[in-house]
């Protein structure tokens, strides 16, 4: 197996995890404000344990790396997520979701402004596809009454957020010191974005109402943070530092579809063949993707 083909399938498993364990948090009562901070914990503390000796790596980091690692971490988890928390809680599943796969495009310009990917018609296409399906699968069915269509245009704008915060994040993993071992890396970019949660939550009082938090919701937030943040986030990590950013989230772009379909089966979400055509779409960009 070549080490391209190995870096898709880890971004198949990131896939996988990442469909699957929105259920967590459509399953909690409490602001994902609150329960990001939880998941952030809890993703520390597993990578720190599974990180082993690879942990003292973090030592030898310039503080150009460092602050590097803070400004990914904060981007990514402290605002992306708690946006994108927030969205899954007042939209549907097969809305919120899909709409954050805009992001590629704007990965894909600031890469190759970086110098991270050379640009090809055919990543262009893949991206293309992933773009358009996502924007399918997550366009709202006709029928919706006022108070729905005023949850989805609150949960559109929770989710474009988390898109241009996670795109910009995403981009800046490519240039993370490739010395650290995944691992270490993601306890990094985890333990950055608590930090940055623990100052705003210091400045808004926000830890007050943490401490309130019911422990149902404490539970389902921790298992939001073993699944997602720590083997979902080390597998795309490790993933991003061989194939690069566009290559591996035209992989991940796929998972709106795990978690439309668990919005169909579980939440009675509706289905369509508007989700169809946007799942052709999704699939159609990560076959275009092998031949680039």
């Amino acid at each position: 197996m070549s080490e391209l083909h190995l870096a898709y399938l880890m971004a198949g498993g990131a896939t996988l995890a990442w469909g699957l364990v929105v259920i967590f948090i459509k399953r909690s009562r409490t602001s994902g404000r609150l329960g990001i901070a939880i998941a952030m914990a809890t993703g520390v503390i597993t990578m720190f344990v599974l990180s082993g000796r690879d942990i003292v790596v973090l030592a030898t980091l310039s503080y150009r790396e460092f602050g590097l690692y803070f400004v990914t971490g904060a981007m990514q988890f402290t605002l992306g997520c708690m946006l994108y928390y927030q969205a899954i809680r007042h939209g549907s599943l097969s809305v919120a979701v899909p709409i954050t796969r805009a992001k590629i495009l704007i990965i894909l310009a600031l890469s190759i402004a970086l110098g991270l990917e050379v640009f090809r018609w055919g990543l262009l296409a893949a991206a293309l596809l992933m773009f358009f399906g996502g924007l399918l699968v997550g366009k709202p069915a006709s029928g919706l009454n006022t108070a729905e269509r005023d949850r989805h245009r609150v949960a559109l704008g929770y989710a474009i957020g988390a898109c241009v915060f996670w795109a910009i994040s995403e981009t800046l993993m490519g240039l993370l010191p490739e010395r650290v071992p995944a691992m270490a890396s993601n306890f990094m970019l985890l333990a950055s974005g608590l930090t940055a949660w623990m100052v705003y939550a210091l400045a808004s009082g926000a830890w007050r109402e943490l401490l309130e938090m019911p422990g149902h919701d404490i539970w389902c937030y921790m298992g939001h943070g073993l699944v997602s943040f720590s083997a979902a986030y080390a597998l795309f990590v490790a993933a991003i530092k061989i194939a690069g950013p566009p290559r591996v989230v035209i992989i991940t772009s796929t998972y709106p579809l795990i978690s439309a379909l668990v919005g169909w089966l579980g939440y009675e979400e509706r289905f369509s063949l508007r989700l169809v055509f946007g799942a052709l779409l999704l699939i159609g960009g990560v076959i275009t993707l092998q031949f680039v």
